[in-house]
């Protein structure tokens, strides 16, 4: 999968949480500026994890703080396999 099939894959995924343009909100906390709370965001990134057939730990989950850090998570994560 390229770079570019991961990201798209990851806007789907990010849409589905309602949030349609992740450019615009990239640096934007999902606690604290958009207003999720911590279930939420763990369903979001799990949604990432199986798009990407990707497993996370919990400390790597709690790193991720805005959709910038879980995208180039994810895609250093997966360029790494």
């Amino acid at each position: 999968m390229t770079d570019y099939s991961k990201i798209k894959s990851m806007v789907k995924v990010f849409k589905t949480y309602g949030i349609d343009q992740p450019s615009k909100v990239r640096d934007a906390g999902f606690e604290k500026d958009l207003g999720f709370d911590k279930v939420f965001v763990g369903g979001l990134i799990y949604d990432v994890e199986e798009a990407l057939q990707v497993v996370l730990n919990e400390d790597e989950v709690d790193r991720i703080q805005n959709p910038k850090d879980l995208i180039r998570y994810m895609l250093d994560k997966t360029s790494l396999s």
